[in-house]
């Protein structure tokens, strides 16, 4: 009798082969975006029991006998008590926008979809590698995908298995995938939400606002299509909502260029000056720039604010 193998399936079981080409490129471009990023293990300035002296402190009733530095008390006439830095193990939350809005791109530049998945790919890779734990949600109205916190080195292929299974559909559902997260009560960690956020912004910022409060941190994401921004055109042009089909306009784009571009920069920076009131990190990109200078700005700026 022949030995059965240990894997119930076969990749090409899982996905056609269109999507196990997109999965092995995800793969190839997320090791190779990070591997120079790398700048050592994540360490969590949150004192504990851990085995690095960080400082000494004053006795306080309750401190653990354990902790007392004898010598130092002696020398001082006080009891003072070691402090320690604990080793924790980061945990990050990437939520991924799969509505139909990501599938605009312009020309020969990658989707707004694709650069979320490289972004959601190349940060669930970093993650792992430094042997912190990741999970994912890769969500529409239609459908969502809840992957958990893991920190195994395999659970990568089920993040990139995930953002490849399927087009972007249907209108966007943040805010309630928002809200189950809170509902949940995860472990507090890093929340990085990936979207065009193009979308009544109140619902999405008070559960942003809600997590923020439970502990949590939030790092936003923003991808913009040259198309969408710039508006290039300037005769009658037939538009249609990507997220809503039957929904059609002809319009003269010459008349309304100057007032469409107005409104999008109020939105973008509607989006910046909330950010930056609430202290949370706003990244915002166009499709045209390569999604590992803009991981790689964004870190060194991590590493020089939080020192990591």
């Amino acid at each position: 009798m022949a030995e059965r193998s240990t894997n119930v399936y076969a990749l090409d079981d899982l996905l056609s082969p269109r999507a196990k080409e997109a999965l092995r490129h995800l793969e190839l471009f997320a090791r190779r975006t990070v591997e120079g990023l790398l700048h050592g293990a994540h360490r969590s300035k949150r004192k504990g029991s851990g085995d690095e002296f960080d400082h000494h402190k004053d006795y306080q009733p309750g401190d653990p006998l354990k902790h007392v530095d004898w010598k130092v008390s002696a020398r001082h006439d006080r009891y003072y008590v070691k402090r320690y830095l604990e080793e924790t193990a980061l945990s990050v939350r990437i939520v991924v926008d799969r509505s139909a809005s990501m599938l605009q791109a312009t020309g020969e530049l990658p989707s707004k979809y694709l650069q979320t998945a490289r972004v959601a790919a190349s940060l669930a890779y970093l993650v792992l590698r430094q042997g912190d734990a990741v999970g994912a949600v890769v969500t529409s109205a239609t459908e969502t995908l809840w992957l958990p916190v893991q920190s195994v080195p395999t659970h990568l292929v089920a993040i990139l298995r995930a953002l490849v299974s399927g087009e972007p559909v249907a209108q966007d559902n943040l805010q309630t995938c928002l809200k189950t997260i809170l509902d949940r009560a995860e472990k507090k960690g890093i929340i990085a939400v990936i979207s065009d956020m193009m979308y009544d912004p109140a619902p999405v910022q008070r559960e942003i606002g809600r997590l923020q409060a439970q502990g949590h941190e939030v790092v936003l994401f923003q991808l913009r299509d040259p198309t969408e921004e710039d508006f290039p055109f300037n005769r009658w042009v037939q538009f249609h909502d990507l997220e809503n089909p039957s929904v059609r306009h002809r319009l003269d784009a010459a008349i309304l260029k100057r007032i469409y571009r107005d409104e999008y920069q109020q939105v973008l920076e509607g989006w910046r000056a909330w950010a930056k009131k609430y202290n949370i990190h706003f990244i915002s990109f166009r499709t045209e720039e390569h999604v590992e200078s803009v991981l790689s700005q964004y870190l060194a700026f991590r590493s020089e604010i939080f020192g990591k």
